[in-house]
């Protein structure tokens, strides 16, 4: 599948905060979003809140309910006036979203980048499924007010298209040493798994599967990456790049499950990629063609 990058932003253009996913009008959560909606003013864009970004469902913690949240989703790419859009925060609640999505509501419209990570992995990939376009892991609206800078640069630079010279990510471990190229597929381990049989994960097929994820066990991580492996998810990929793990277990106990699960691949496998939910989390697109390998992550 051969992913179309949207347009880089300018100055002056409008970009849409949804929250798909958790709520974000807590005393914790609001002063972040508020911090980073002022962060993306100050690269020069007018934002647009969606028309449910600050409501709340007590009954389950959401930003208010499926149907709104979704609505706030379509309406903010469907509008031409938005040059792209960022999510608030993650949590849990996006593939609650999609099941009332209407299927082809991405495919409509010119497309435009999308930022998010983690909960928001299902829509980068039906993103790709449904509107053939890359889209952005990386900082959401909350990360820019607290996250390393180097991290928010990232995501700056491939917003405003400056991101071709430099490496995306450097200072790669070698687990299965090689180089390769091919288009940038994954996100998070625990939605990827989440999301098989959906219809909306781009295959890992020719491609270099990326991952990352937060607050599991050993073995929940274990579970995951083998439900992925006997989904056939991982069938021809042609290398892996593995990101932070902020889990509940030693980083030890980590690494030996991921070796275990990845390296018989028989691909080259490259860790330490400063991607995931720690501080520093560096911005990746999601569907571009890019080249692994000599301890980097470039665009190729």
């Amino acid at each position: 599948m051969v992913l179309r990058a949207p347009r880089s932003l300018v100055a002056g253009d409008r970009v849409a905060v949804i929250a798909p996913s958790s709520a974000v009008a807590g005393d914790v959560n609001r002063p972040r979003v508020e911090a980073g909606i002022a962060r993306l003013r100050g690269w020069g864009l007018e934002v647009v809140e969606s028309a449910h970004l600050w409501d709340t469902d007590p009954g389950n913690e959401l930003a208010g309910r499926d149907i709104d949240r979704a609505a706030d989703l379509a309406a903010a790419w469907m509008d031409p006036s938005i040059a792209a859009i960022i999510c608030a925060r993650g949590g849990y609640g996006l593939q609650r979203l999609l099941a009332v999505l209407p299927r082809e509501t991405l495919a409509t419209g010119k497309g435009k980048w999308l930022v998010g990570f983690s909960d928001v992995t299902p829509l980068l990939h039906r993103i790709a499924v449904e509107a053939g376009l890359q889209s952005i892991h990386g900082p959401m609206v909350a990360g820019l007010s607290d996250g390393e800078e180097p991290g928010i640069e990232s995501l700056r630079a491939l917003l405003f298209g400056e991101a071709d010279d430099a490496p995306l990510l450097t200072g790669l471990t070698p687990w299965h040493d090689g180089e390769v190229t091919g288009p940038l597929v994954g996100g998070n381990v625990a939605l990827l798994a989440a999301s098989v049989g959906t219809g909306d994960l781009v295959p890992a097929r020719g491609g270099i599967a990326f991952f990352e994820d937060v607050g599991q066990h050993g073995f929940v991580l274990d579970r995951s990456l083998t439900q992925l492996l006997r989904a056939g998810w991982f069938d021809g990929v042609r290398g892996v790049l593995v990101g932070d793990f902020t889990m509940d277990a030693t980083p030890a106990e980590i690494e030996l499950v991921l070796r275990d699960r990845l390296l018989p691949l028989g691909v080259p496998v490259w860790a330490g990629g400063t991607f995931g939910h720690a501080l520093l989390n560096c911005a990746l697109p999601h569907g571009a063609d890019v080249k692994l390998g000599g301890g980097e992550l470039r665009l190729s």
